[in-house]
């Protein structure tokens, strides 16, 4: 009896409940299974609402563009159900088939709000590039970059396709395929949805350089006072803004100020293609981008910004820069007219330099400075221009306008071409300046004139400084001109009546 016992208390020391053992499995395979199911079943929900969305290729009443569209659904749809067959003959892993799927869903969501925007945004770029708002406006280049996209969008010469490495959707330009005579294949020009997308998001904004020019002047305006009023006292010297203005000390702070200014590339194109419009040789600033012959600006894509951004030659960087300083130069002359030169306090009785109870020389470079003043202020539509113009009338009626400004010249000097004075004048290219009694004072010959603003600007600065020579000569006989008559730029034709 007690080995029967002890037999039996170990057979109940060592029971295991299979049964319970075996609703543990079935319910983990069950569980699984049901994982399953559900995965199966998020993926398959997925497909049809993709293909449902490609089904749902926007279309309108262009029949290219319909054309265009509904092949690239066609494309979208085999290539969602090739993800499918592969993934579930087990050929594909579920993390590849996750980002393979996002890839195709993101590139089709892309590639249909570009087609369905552009029109719109098209429209939109036009408008800010001819807006007469600086704050509302463009620059030429946004309009390139826009009209570059538009080759991708031009149905009969480009095709939606599907990278079947990674499934990501881009756009190529077709070219004829040299093997298959009247077939077309996609060339080696192809763009990514993402980069059409960001060229019709992104603004490239115009450079309002007089606002900035206007900050700058200020600034330096009340550095020249303060250094003219500060050598005036310690060495009572007369002291001219020009002199100033040339001091190495002034163009280091101009440099220092334009580095802020242009450290968005974008700004200086924007006076390349916007202001100054050409080069001194006459050809238009054009970008890389645009397909047009001219002083190009190259437009370099950065994959880290899905974007262009400009590389500028040393001669386009020079031009802009002389461009901000005339236009500062133009405003600080505004900003401290009313004191152009810082005169020394004179002691009692002291002599005057000329002796004709006043500052002579002063005087003469006061009456200069007003005109050039005025010379700057020409303008040629809306910017900055000069009188010395590529046509002899139109430098004739500018030279009139400019002489007649002031009391110093007004219907004293007469501007005299072949076509006003064909006796006198014998040359179409030449402009003449003449006192009231026919006496030359001095002559252009047009074709020497500059194209560049600065080139003609320099010819505003001589005809006036010949100009107010003359007529302070008359004041102090034998004192500052020679006044056998004075020629500029090629030899005279003129015939003066004796």
């Amino acid at each position: 009896m007690a080995s029967y016992y002890k037999f039996a208390e170990r057979q109940a020391d060592s029971f295991v409940n299979w049964a319970e053992i075996g609703k543990g499995i079935t319910d983990m395979i069950q569980t699984e299974v049901a994982i399953r199911e559900q995965k199966k079943a998020a993926i398959d929900q997925a497909t049809r609402d993709n293909l449902k969305k490609v089904a749902e290729a926007p279309v309108g009443t262009h029949e290219g563009l319909n054309t265009w569209t509904l092949n690239y659904a066609d494309s979208a749809r085999e290539a969602i159900l090739l993800q499918d067959k592969l993934l579930k003959q087990g050929m594909l892993k579920l993390k590849d088939y996750t980002v393979m799927r996002q890839n195709l869903n993101d590139g089709t969501d892309e590639l249909f709000g570009v087609v369905k925007n552009f029109q719109n945004t098209y429209k939109e770029k036009r408008d800010r590039l001819i807006s007469s708002d600086p704050k509302n406006r463009s620059q030429q280049i946004e309009m390139d970059l826009m009209a570059y996209t538009e080759q991708f969008s031009n149905f009969s010469k480009s095709a939606a396709i599907i990278d079947p490495r990674n499934f990501s959707v881009n756009v190529g330009l077709m070219e004829p395929d040299p093997e298959n005579q009247g077939v077309m294949k996609v060339g080696k020009q192809i763009a990514t949805t993402s980069f059409l997308r960001k060229i019709q998001d992104t603004k490239v904004d115009y450079f309002d350089a007089d606002v900035a020019a206007d900050s700058i002047s200020k600034s330096m305006g009340k550095y020249i006072r303060a250094t003219i009023k500060e050598i005036n006292s310690l060495q009572g010297k007369v002291v001219t803004k020009e002199g100033i203005k040339n001091s190495p000390e002034y163009n280091k702070i101009i440099e220092t100020a334009l580095k802020g200014v242009f450290s968005n590339p974008f700004n200086m194109t924007s006076i390349l293609t916007e202001n100054l419009v050409q080069d001194e040789q006459g050809r238009p600033y054009v970008s890389s981008v645009s397909g047009k012959e001219g002083n190009v600006i190259q437009l370099k894509f950065n994959p880290a910004t899905n974007y262009y951004e400009p590389e500028l030659t040393k001669e386009q960087k020079d031009a802009v820069v002389n461009y901000m300083k005339e236009l500062i130069d133009f405003r600080i002359d505004d900003v401290i007219k009313e004191d152009p030169f810082n005169y020394p306090t004179q002691k009692k009785g002291e002599e005057t330099p000329s002796g004709d109870g006043g500052n002579f020389e002063v005087k003469k470079q006061g009456v200069k400075n007003d005109l050039i003043n005025i010379s700057k202020t020409f303008k040629q539509g809306d910017y900055p221009s000069t009188v010395f113009q590529p046509s002899v009338e139109t430098t004739r009626e500018n030279l009139e306008k400019l002489f007649s400004s002031s009391p110093s010249t007004s219907a004293k000097y007469k501007v005299k071409t072949m076509a006003t004075d064909p006796e006198d004048v014998k040359s179409k290219n030449l402009v003449v300046v003449t006192d009231n009694n026919n006496n030359l004072v001095v002559s252009y010959d047009i074709t020497k004139v500059p194209l560049s603003l600065e080139g003609r600007r320099g010819f505003d600065v001589d005809v006036i400084d010949k100009v107010i020579n003359t007529e302070f000569e008359r004041l102090i006989p034998g004192s500052f001109l020679n006044t056998s008559g004075q020629q500029s730029g090629g030899a005279s034709q003129f015939n003066p009546k004796l």
